[in-house]
């Protein structure tokens, strides 16, 4: 039983709702006075099945919210019949300088920053092998990234990313550092390249990826004009999805520009109840309503 199921059976004892785990523990089934409803993985049943869909294809949800005239980043869907020539007039408009995703991934996981056209065919072909179709992006100078979960309509929790970067102080090793910054993910890694000793000052950055599972942590954005902004445009992208229950993950650029990124209708926060204050007790709070929404 992961971290999310230990929650919602916790949650489910206390309103006295049967939980069962079936289909090897990826199906949680919830009875209410003879009244099912099931969570399959993150997703709470709250949203419609086209929405869902839209939001868990990459390009899918760019090609949408495009239409609908919503900033979002740059996509382009490439199929296994792909014409090379085609993808690498995009690797070169965008100054050879992308990233490579599945258009279904998660957590980070199937992404690659390409800046090599030997690097380009090889990842699209490697993804492609276990996706029917993948996506092309420019590579964004991204400053942070955000996170809104909204439910019915309602901010429940935001936060930013920040990405694993640290500076050299000329005594700590890498990954001394990295422990500094982030000791629950760093001191399970082992790479005998971050035993090296940083110059002062000098910069080092673990991954470009904001992703809480591959080492960023969360943080309390403090510039609420900014936090308004994005709050507003993950409102406005969520109500025109007609979605229920999601997370809308928001990029702030170098320029201040702000772009959606994704929109996941699967709601992933074990990771921020891990790291943040009341973490858990915010994380609980906000399924126990889903569930309640769920039966009513």
């Amino acid at each position: 039983m992961n971290y999310v199921q230990r929650i919602i059976k916790q949650i489910c004892e206390e309103k006295n709702i049967e939980f069962n785990l079936v289909s090897k523990d990826w199906i949680m089934v919830l009875n209410k006075n003879k009244k099912i409803r099931c969570i399959s993985g993150y997703k709470f049943g709250l949203n419609n099945q086209s929405s869902s869909i839209i939001c868990d294809d990459k390009y899918a949800l760019y090609d949408t919210l495009k239409l609908l005239n919503i900033p979002i980043i740059e996509h382009k869907i490439v199929f296994r019949n792909y014409d090379k020539k085609e993808v690498e007039e995009f690797f070169n408009k965008y100054n050879r300088n992308i990233v490579v995703k599945s258009n279904t991934g998660t957590c980070g996981l199937d992404i690659y920053h390409v800046e090599r056209i030997e690097d380009l065919f090889k990842n699209i072909d490697s993804l492609l092998i276990n996706n029917f179709s993948i996506s092309l992006c420019p590579f964004y100078n991204i400053k942070n990234e955000y996170r809104t979960i909204i439910l019915d309509g309602n901010i429940e929790l935001f936060y930013g990313k920040k990405r694993p970067i640290v500076y050299g102080d000329g005594i700590k090793t890498i990954k001394e550092l990295l422990c500094d910054f982030n000791y629950n993910y760093f001191s399970k890694i082992n790479d005998s390249k971050l035993n090296r000793v940083l110059n002062k000052g000098e910069k080092y950055m673990y991954s470009w990826q904001h992703n809480l599972s591959r080492g960023s942590i969360p943080f309390e954005e403090t510039n609420e004009n900014l936090k308004d902004n994005i709050q507003s445009l993950a409102i406005k992208a969520f109500n025109l999805l007609d979605l229920r229950f999601a997370s809308v993950d928001i990029i702030e650029l170098a320029s201040g520009e702000i772009l959606i990124l994704e929109i996941n209708s699967g709601v992933m926060i074990d990771k921020y109840a891990k790291y943040m204050k009341n973490g858990e007790e915010i994380c609980k709070k906000i399924y126990s309503k889903a569930i309640d929404l769920m039966f009513k």
